[in-house]
């Protein structure tokens, strides 16, 4: 059937060569010219694609909550010596001025201005009935008891000791009962700004408590995941931060400024990434272009052999050009695979073709039955390779998915270049240049290592079989106590910018990173119900040292229903006496009464049963950009809450295990777990899936093809012998060898199935076609071409091994060692069986497997 596809291609390139080169260089210019419209998908989670839950999450938490998105700079000060003060606010307040006029930053301060604190002050001292929980209940009774009230007036008088104190007499306004400090536990509710604890510091600026640093807090535009804009970020904040530190009286204090956070991990897993890249396509490329020269006499051959993969891959980038229109950080990786698989089929039609010539007739006769004999065998194996990448491009990841797809595309274009470009390249060579029958095989030094390789099998046939069976059989008992670990986060070194700043930041601020996130979507009341739910879940576990802090948004704002019930708990206190307690003492300690006189409104309002704080109350006496990284209303009208936790050991993969997170989605309704450490895991999940169900439609789809290719199940069976060889004793070796798996090496099986199975096709059809071969002469006619191709698929592959990406250095060594097993299994082990039945039974009974 693949003949009657393979005949008209032949016919029409020995007929019209120059048309189909022509055809082949218009198709190249057009997609080289839209090459430029490829773009390289920056946004991390969009390389989960846009249905994904946990990925819906993190883009709420990103671009609605800005959880993870902010951006520190770490003013320092030289330890030791003067202080520096003056001159870190200098720096501190420059930067901030120009992040709020450049457009990049949603917001950027360095501290709170008085204003915004006496507004902290009242929302807990005008509303403290909303924040009376079990545990300040008797705090807030007491300073409302008028005894209390005229000896607190009287302290007042002479000292004022609340966290607000530096605020003077305007806080003594805002609340002169004292109650801030009751109802706000210690300003513990205050520790929303930023994602972290006030406690350090003094006064309204971000001091740490040694005070050699202060910290610059910005929320960028876009969040942190985009790798593009953090690098657009990041270059503003290095130029910025050197001219804000390089005025002359600045510079001379010593006093500097460091970037700090998501934004500058971003960028070096970003860059990191894009040097992998980069350096295992070169290794590739010059890998396969140096053993191509090694192997190829003369350069029109290495100049053709190499024309598959540089077609191959300027044709599939131009297409991915147009659909899907970008690569992610994973599928760019095809340059380096697609380096090394773009000769893997031409180098047996380079192999076959003199051979037939040799036979006799003319040099059009000769490509005529190599199209028919090859031919079918090179669409076989591109059918072959294209399945194990397509099965990948149906993950429902879509980073691995869109790397599927584009390595689908380049397996189908090399393939076309195969038996299109390059035949018709070597017809209008011929026509101009006399060709003239070769005396020698198209490679220098293969042909011998093939005689060498297959005499062996053949003096040894038994041996080698034996041999195999042990190996396997030693491998299979080992895939049970095979070690997984590994994951996809890029390690930064010691010497890592980000790695630096953030220990800084942790060491002045205890700012440890990225913490566990609850995501709760709904309406406003049914959203902080839950959250209130899910916080008294999570304070057990900080009561227990599991977790170190707790961030909720009803610290802030309670739901109606908890308001009304603290409300209650404060009934019998008579409000009106505590405001006339009040009057008394202001005016017995010569204070002025006009300006309590709201407080004293206020008071009298509370005794007759205030309306319930809300969401847009609350934001009125907080600064704009604090409670928006707790609770938000979204575009559609509803609200996303955010409860952020820190774990005590900052190396936990779970503070909360999943059992009891499923327990509160049973009991307190849904909601979305969500960090960095459970997107490790779930990817790895993830990947592990996808690829297992990719091996299985791969091995399915691979045995119909096989089978209905050969129409025997022996003969079928022989073929796929060696890639079950190769998958076995792959993991077997790597095992003993002390190697720790990753979910990429699940990833490489459906490579090694779809590329390896080319080795017996290609050996297997060849030994049918013809009675008069025996196994051992066929396999030393087709061995430099097999053992070639295949060094270039581990060239490419292997090329993986040098990224410092882990997840590419594991399917590079998987892929590569699976391969090269294939190699053996097919060059060694099919001669080997073949050879011991043609000796038992004879040439007859030998191909009737």
């Amino acid at each position: 059937m693949i003949a009657r596809f393979t005949r008209p291609l032949a016919h029409l390139v020995i007929r019209f060569p120059g048309w189909v080169a022509a055809a082949a260089l218009i198709v190249t210019l057009v997609l080289f010219s839209h090459i430029h419209a490829l773009r390289t998908s920056t946004d991390l989670t969009d390389m989960f694609g846009a249905k994904d839950p946990q990925w819906q999450a993190v883009s709420k938490i990103g671009n609605e909550l800005g959880y993870g998105n902010q951006l520190y700079v770490l003013v320092l000060a030289p330890e030791g010596g003067q202080d520096r003060s003056e001159q870190m606010e200098q720096v501190a307040d420059r930067l901030t001025e120009e992040m709020s006029a450049s457009g990049l930053f949603k917001s950027a301060r360095s501290g709170l201005s008085e204003e915004e604190l006496l507004g902290m002050v009242r929302l807990f001292s005008w509303n403290f009935p909303v924040f009376a929980d079990a545990e300040n209940r008797q705090a807030i009774r007491d300073r409302l008891d008028p005894k209390q009230i005229h000896a607190n007036v009287r302290a007042a008088a002479t000292e004022l000791v609340t966290p607000f104190s530096t605020l003077g007499t305007n806080y003594f306004v805002a609340d002169p009962l004292g109650l801030t400090a009751a109802a706000a536990r210690n300003s513990q509710g205050l520790s929303q700004f930023g994602s972290f604890d006030l406690t350090w510091g003094e006064g309204n600026r971000f001091f740490s408590k040694d005070h050699k640093a202060l910290l610059i807090i910005a929320e960028p535009r876009q969040p942190a995941v985009d790798y593009q804009y953090a690098h657009q970020v990041m270059e503003w904040a290095r130029q910025h931060v050197a001219e804000a530190t390089s005025a002359a009286e600045v510079r001379e204090s010593g006093v500097h400024a460091l970037p700090a956070g998501a934004y500058v991990y971003s960028e070096e897993d970003h860059l990191f990434i894009e040097k992998n890249i980069r350096r295992v396509s070169l290794v590739s490329i010059v890998g396969s272009l140096l053993l191509c020269l090694a192997v190829y006499p003369n350069v029109q051959i290495v100049f053709l052999s190499l024309l598959p993969t540089g077609l191959g891959i300027l044709w599939t980038t131009g297409i991915a050009s147009y659909y899907p229109g970008e690569v992610n950080l994973i599928s760019l990786s095809f340059i380096a695979i697609l380096a090394g698989l773009g000769d893997d089929q031409v180098v047996h039609f380079f192999n076959r073709s003199p051979q037939e010539w040799e036979k006799g007739g003319s040099f059009n006769d000769a490509m005529l039955r190599t199209f028919e004999t090859t031919g079918t065998s090179i669409v076989l194996c591109i059918l072959t390779a294209a399945t194990s990448t397509a099965a990948l491009a149906c993950s429902g990841f879509k980073a691995l998915s869109e790397f599927g797809f584009i390595l689908t595309v380049g397996m189908f274009m090399t393939g076309l270049h195969t038996l299109l470009t390059v035949p018709a390249l070597m017809q209008l060579w011929g026509r101009y240049i006399k060709p003239l029958a070769p005396k020698a095989i198209t490679f220098r030094f293969l042909p011998a290592v093939a005689r060498v390789t297959v005499d062996f099998a053949g003096r040894h046939a038994r041996a080698v079989v034996i041999a195999a069976a042990g190996l396997f059989l030693v491998s299979l008992c080992l895939l049970p106590s095979l070690r997984w670990g590994g994951n996809f986060v890029v390690e930064s070194g010691a010497d890592s910018p980000g790695l630096t700043a953030q220990n800084l930041l942790s060491s002045k601020y205890g700012i440890e990173g990225s913490p566990d996130v609850l995501l709760i979507a709904g309406s406003e009341e049914e959203v902080l119900s839950r959250a209130e739910n899910l916080t008294s879940g999570l304070e057990e576990y900080q009561r227990k040292g599991v977790v170190k802090s707790v961030f909720s948004p009803t610290q802030l704002l309670p739901s109606v229903q908890m308001q009304a019930q603290r409300a209650a708990s404060l009934k019998g206190i008579d409000l009106d006496a505590a405001a006339r307690a009040l009057k008394e003492s202001l005016a017995e300690n010569g204070f002025r009464l006009e300006p309590y006189a709201s407080y004293f409104a206020r008071l009298h309002q509370l005794s007759q049963g205030a309306q319930p704080l809300t969401l847009e109350g609350a934001e009125t006496y907080l600064p704009a950009d604090l409670m928006e990284n707790s609770i938000r209303r979204t575009a559609d009208g509803s609200y996303v809450a955010a409860i952020a936790f820190y774990a005590a050991d900052p190396n936990a993969t779970s503070a909360v295990p999943d059992p009891v997170l499923k327990q509160w989605r049973d009991r307190y309704g849904p909601f979305v777990d969500f960090s960095f450490n459970k997107i490790d895991r779930d990817l790895e999940s993830r990947v592990s899936h996808d690829s297992r169900r990719a091996l299985l439609w791969t091995a399915a789809a691979i045995f119909l093809i096989v089978y209905f290719t050969f129409r025997r199940l022996s003969t079928a069976l022989l073929v796929l012998m060696p890639i079950a060889f190769a998958i076995v004793v792959t993991f077997g070796l790597l095992e003993l060898a002390g190697h720790r798996f990753s979910m990429m090496a699940i990833t490489a099986l459906p490579l090694i199935v779809g590329i390896g199975i080319d080795n017996g096709i290609h050996l297997v059809r060849r030994y049918l076609e013809s009675d008069r071969n025996r196994i051992l002469t066929v396999a030393k006619a087709s061995g430099a071409a097999l053992i070639q191709s295949n060094l270039t698929t581990i060239v490419g592959f292997g090329a993986l091994m040098t990224a410092t990406f882990r997840p590419l250095a594991e399917m590079g060594l998987v892929t590569s060692v699976g391969v090269a097993l294939t190699l053996a299994g097919g060059f060694w082990l099919i001669p080997a069986i073949l050879h011991l039945k043609e000796s038992a039974k004879g040439k007859a009974v030998a191909a009737d497997l």
